[in-house]
């Protein structure tokens, strides 16, 4: 093997470390969202953002947060819609960030933080050839 390509010429593998990249995060958020079909799981989440972080609406958003990462987190492992569901995983792991963590970056805010920064990533990557989205573009 070239070992010039092995360290400098990545572009052919990138569909392949996008692909890794989607199903490692889709299965962890996956897990964080399991319980959105348990509705005592989701009044315990509601009555801590009523409770500690003063949420309004905190039923609505309990289950936003807890679909957002689960759906999304299918949506990303089958790359279908792939950038509408990092987003709104961001967007979530935002807001956990900011308003539970108070925008800690190192301690407790610090896999917030983490998760949303690779949200990002696969934001602006898109979802790599390997994708649903991409079969369905027909390019």
């Amino acid at each position: 093997m070239n070992t010039k390509k092995l360290f400098f010429g990545t572009e052919p593998l990138t569909q392949y470390y996008i692909l890794i990249l989607r199903i490692i995060m889709g299965i962890l958020f996956i897990h964080h969202g399991r319980n959105f079909f348990n509705a005592a799981d989701v009044q315990g989440t509601a009555d801590w953002l009523a409770k500690e972080l003063h949420f309004p609406l905190p039923l609505l958003m309990a289950y936003l947060k807890m679909g957002a990462m689960f759906f999304g987190g299918i949506l990303l492992i089958i790359g279908l819609f792939t950038r509408i569901a990092a987003f709104l995983i961001m967007f979530t792991m935002l807001v956990a960030w900011l308003a539970g963590h108070g925008g800690e970056v190192f301690g407790d805010g610090e896999m917030s933080f983490a998760y949303a920064a690779v949200m990002f990533t696969i934001l602006l990557a898109g979802p790599g050839g390997l994708s649903l989205d991409k079969y369905f573009s027909g390019k």
